[in-house]
């Protein structure tokens, strides 16, 4: 993998397409691509420095889709990853006071209750040594060192996340209500922590890691009524910060809820047609574009790292994100 697949992915057009822009047959696009043929073209042609050919490693993006989202979207989504963490790394380095990196990766957890407890260990990590709401997890988990970028255009997907080299990058889709940015985000960090590859059961390890750093385990049981409803999931909402429909679901794994009671209840959700009530403005990431202002901007920074302005721009800009 080198700087032409990845600007390929992220503007998503072909090996002509590619090659028209540098002066290259597609032949020699696909042989550069491949490592078959060394690159001799200029980088600069397509708003990379000659420097920037090397790209750096990546683990593999985990996230959770629908058969429908498009390939050539969650490649661009990789790549805006991979992007988000090469310039926030470099950044970090070169700027006083940047957060410095605490989380660090941990073998799987051999049962869900030891799950709970690595969440309770990951809220003191955070600085949450406190039971109650985390009020803003996006900035706990920027001050730990985790990049989070918005990511646009991923039908059926929240989030996904990756280590590039030794840096943590978190990507969430900019158009979710800031219950489900919160839970994406709780998510995704149970990826980066646990996760190195994709397999059975995962999905269900990182929702139920997402409820339990959000509310734990030991104040979701205080709160729980006998016979709980819906209205007192909606009430505990606008408490945690936590979706109607996550904390049903958390409510059923803990077992206070039959799965004769969950469908009755995921029968009622379905009657506010994927809108909950209680929308609430979602938190903002703003580490990256922080070191990008600080570094003098997005032009400036674009032309210091060598790196094209408007992949730059995709990876801080979050005026898009609709309030909720």
């Amino acid at each position: 993998m080198n700087r032409l697949r990845a600007y390929r992915f992220l503007e998503d057009i072909s090996q002509q397409e590619l090659g028209a822009l540098l002066g290259l047959s597609t032949a020699m696009v696909s042989a550069v691509e491949s490592g078959r043929r060394s690159f001799t073209g200029d980088l600069r042609r397509i708003g990379y420095s000659p420097e920037r050919f090397s790209i750096p490693d990546m683990s593999m993006p985990l996230h959770r889709h629908k058969a429908s989202t498009r390939v050539s979207a969650k490649n661009r989504a990789q790549e805006l990853l991979r992007l988000g963490g090469e310039v926030f790394s470099e950044l970090r380095d070169r700027t006083e006071r940047a957060p410095t990196l605490s989380l660090e990766r941990l073998p799987s957890p051999s049962s869900l209750v030891d799950l709970e407890d690595l969440a309770l260990e990951t809220r003191y990590l955070l600085g949450h040594e406190e039971l109650g709401p985390i009020r803003n997890l996006t900035a706990a988990v920027e001050r730990a060192g985790v990049c989070i970028i918005p990511i646009r255009g991923l039908d059926g997907i929240d989030g996904l996340s990756a280590w590039v080299g030794n840096t943590p990058v978190i990507g969430v889709s900019p158009i979710v209500p800031g219950d489900r940015l919160r839970y994406t985000i709780g998510h995704e960090l149970c990826h980066l922590i646990f996760h190195r590859r994709r397999s059975d059961g995962i999905e269900n390890e990182a929702n139920r890691f997402a409820g339990a750093i959000l509310f734990p385990r030991a104040e979701f049981d205080a709160a729980m009524p006998e016979r709980p409803q819906l209205r007192d999931f909606s009430n505990l909402k606008s408490a945690w910060g936590v979706s109607v429909a996550a904390l049903v679901y958390r409510a059923h794994e803990l077992g206070y809820l039959d799965d004769s009671r969950y469908r009755a209840l995921q029968i009622q959700m379905s009657k506010w047609h994927k809108v909950e009530p209680a929308h609430f403005e979602p938190a903002l990431g703003n580490l990256l574009p922080k070191l990008v202002e600080v570094n003098g901007g997005l032009q400036a920074v674009a032309s210091a790292l060598g790196v094209n302005d408007k992949h730059l721009a995709a990876v801080t800009n979050w005026s898009h994100l609709r309030l909720a």
